[in-house]
Order: structure tokens, then C-alpha cells, then sequence
């Protein structure tokens, strides 16, 4: 394999690592939904899918995270382009502070403070939405 196809083949890992992120993250968003559709009809939630919820968002974030990090890397070294040169990157800077709101307000309401479910559940709608609009802007960095 010579190094242009090497090149090109890691230049779908940043990708796939953030779809696969970002799939992780809608499987939380559905758990949370379950949670807060038992919680209005009176029902009880049960330990195991908040602990699942709780599991899944952190993984999610720190998959975030890591994919983030990986990105300006990946511009400058396999596309050949500035750190935050697209519309995606600076997408991504917005993506990472909404999924780390998200994050802080996740941890609040697992320490008790129910004040902050509907910021949690609005970051947390965002911060899909924002990453599937990321997801879509990247595909003109793709090789």
C-alpha cells in the first residue's frame, strides 16, 4: 500500500469515528426520552436505564471528545488544510460545547438538581442537531 492510499484510508477514520459517536448519542437521546416519557405517565423508571443513560452519555461525550480532537490533526495532515478551514470545523467548536453542556447538566441532574432538566434536554437536542448539520458539512472534506 503506498502512502497516498494509506493517506486516504485514515482519512475516513476521523469520520467514522464521529458517525459512530454520533449514533451512540441518539441511543442515549431515545433513553432519555424513555425516561422522561415514564417519568409523565407516572411510571417508574427504574435503576438500570438511568444507570444505562448515564453509561451511554458519557461514553458518548468522550467519544465526542477524542473525535474532536482528532480533527485538526486530520486537516492538516491527511487533507492538507488549515486546523478550522471549513464551515465543519467551526461547526465542531459549537458541537463540543453544546455535547460538553450537555454533559455538565447531565451531571447535575444525577446529583439531585432537577432544575436543570429542560437546559439538559434542550443542549442535548442540540447538540444532535448540530452534530448531524457537522456530519453533513464534512462530506465536501471527505477524500
Amino acid at each position: 500500500m503506498d502512502d497516498a492510499t494509506l493517506r486516504s484510508w485514515l482519512a475516513f477514520a476521523h469520520p467514522i469515528w464521529m458517525v459512530t459517536s454520533l449514533v451512540l448519542a441518539i441511543a442515549t437521546a431515545r433513553m432519555g426520552l424513555e425516561i422522561r416519557r415514564r417519568r409523565m405517565k407516572g411510571t417508574p423508571i427504574g435503576r438500570a436505564l438511568r444507570d444505562r443513560h448515564l453509561r451511554f452519555g458519557k461514553i458518548s461525550i468522550a467519544m465526542v471528545v477524542a473525535g474532536f480532537i482528532s480533527g485538526p490533526p486530520s486537516m492538516l495532515l491527511l487533507r492538507d488544510r488549515a486546523w478550522f478551514d471549513s464551515f465543519h470545523g467551526i461547526l465542531g467548536i459549537i458541537v463540543l460545547g453544546l455535547f460538553l453542556w450537555t454533559g455538565w447538566t447531565g451531571r447535575a441532574l444525577a446529583s439531585g438538581d432537577q432544575s436543570v432538566r429542560d437546559i439538559h434536554r434542550i443542549a442535548a437536542g442540540s447538540a444532535i442537531g448540530a452534530a448531524m448539520l457537522s456530519a453533513v458539512a464534512g462530506f465536501v472534506l471527505l477524500p
